[in-house]
């Protein structure tokens, strides 16, 4: 049978992927999209080694520049990237802090699936060893009060993130 969904998002991004206006985001982009359909199969010998050699030359303009044009990304792809964070072998290659980066992926997030994005946030945030700044934690406590009023995330999802939260506000304030 048929996937319509897939046909046409295959369709979509053939005829009109964007421009980003940038090198190396135009290249994970367009790798990303390549590689989206076996994104959980990739492997250090294949896939993951592209990724990884993509994002590892990323600098502090290219990461801001990604923010910026956040809106233009599919949202799968947006859960692909922070899911690939969380691989060991991302962690080993990447000197910067991704964690930090999963923390405003996830604030900036605005379709569906959220709960992906906030199960491993503090896997993320852990592994990385983040430091995460104040505002950020204020920001995020307030997008996971946001979920959960709006019923996209349960009260147990709310209450540990919370508490994660103020732990990391603790640490901060020590």
């Amino acid at each position: 049978m048929m996937n319509i969904h897939l046909l046409k998002k295959t369709f979509y991004k053939t005829l009109f992927p964007p421009k980003f206006g940038n090198e190396k985001i135009q290249a994970l982009y367009h790798f990303v999209s390549q590689n989206d359909s076996d994104a959980e199969n990739w492997t250090i010998d294949k896939q993951l080694r592209e990724f990884i050699d993509i994002i590892k030359i990323f600098d502090g303009d290219d990461i801001q520049y990604f923010f910026e044009r956040i809106g233009l990304w599919n949202s799968y792809y947006l859960v692909i990237i922070s899911d690939k964070f969380l691989d060991s072998h991302v962690k080993t290659n990447v000197k910067y802090d991704l964690g930090k980066i999963y923390a405003k992926i996830f604030l900036l997030y605005e379709d569906s699936d959220p709960y992906f994005l906030i199960d491993n946030l503090e896997i993320a945030i852990t592994m990385y060893d983040s430091k995460i700044d104040t505002a950020t934690l204020i920001d995020l406590m307030s997008k996971i009060e946001l979920l959960h009023h709006k019923k996209l995330i349960t009260r147990q999802q709310r209450n540990y993130n919370i508490q994660f939260i103020n732990r990391l506000k603790d640490g901060i304030s020590k």
